[in-house]
């Protein structure tokens, strides 16, 4: 039976996701929190060298980046764990998944370094202002909004950089208001993760895999197929 997107659906598949592995969720994401804490402690030390800071960056970019996509990784695996078995290897990002979330992440930054640098070349008043506004506001959203689901499609469906953004703005069309609901709430929830330990620990992770059942739903909505979506559930 063909099932459209729920809003209320999908909280309530994450929070179903969340409860039934709360404990591997919550070790993952204290784990996760401490190595960053020490790497970011470790390039924050070293900030008089300029290049050894450079390269603390990039490594703690690096880092940081295979963290979420094994965060993702783990969490489509839990969502499965009913119809197989898997074993913790296989949370393990790929190298190709490393690369494409990397180069979109670059590419999109670059763009608007490049636009602003258009913008700046403007005469200052009204129409720069204006125009700065209106770059920072497409930046915003898209990071906020769509690349969530380009890094769902990247984990897994092993998808590149531009095939991602392509297959997010197909998957979001015809649910572009619920789906920007979901956002708002998710949005509340960082903003309670910013001013609450338990949020960190909770919140981040829950808003994380809120993004991931919304995708598998999405997903579902597309397809005219027969389906209980109990994978999701």
């Amino acid at each position: 039976m063909y099932h459209p997107f729920s809003v209320a659906e999908t909280i309530k598949t994450a929070w179903n996701i969340l409860k039934k592995n709360f404990a591997i969720i919550s070790v993952y994401s204290v784990v996760a929190m401490i190595f960053v804490f020490i790497s970011g402690f470790a390039v924050f030390y070293f900030d008089d060298n300029a290049m050894v800071s450079s390269i603390g960056f990039v490594v703690l970019l690096v880092e940081i980046t295979f963290i979420f996509l094994a965060f993702i990784k783990l969490v489509f695996r839990l969502m499965d764990k009913e119809y197989y078995d898997f074993d913790f290897s296989e949370i393990i990002p790929k190298i190709r998944m490393l690369v494409s979330y990397l180069t979109l992440l670059v590419l999109v930054s670059t763009l608007a370094v490049f636009a602003t640098h258009l913008v700046e070349g403007l005469k200052e008043g009204f129409a720069q202002d204006f125009f700065k506004f209106i770059i920072g506001l497409v930046v915003q959203f898209f990071f906020l909004f769509y690349f969530p689901i380009c890094t769902c499609f990247i984990v897994d469906d092993a998808s590149g950089p531009i095939e991602s953004v392509q297959q997010s703005f197909y998957l979001i069309k015809g649910n572009f208001l619920k789906y920007f609901l979901i956002f708002i709430i998710i949005e509340i929830l960082m903003l309670v993760a910013a001013i609450t330990v338990v949020g960190l620990i909770i919140a981040i992770p829950f808003a994380n895999i809120i993004l991931m059942a919304a995708y598998r739903k999405l997903v579902y909505s597309h397809l005219d197929v027969d389906d209980d979506l109990s994978e999701t559930n």
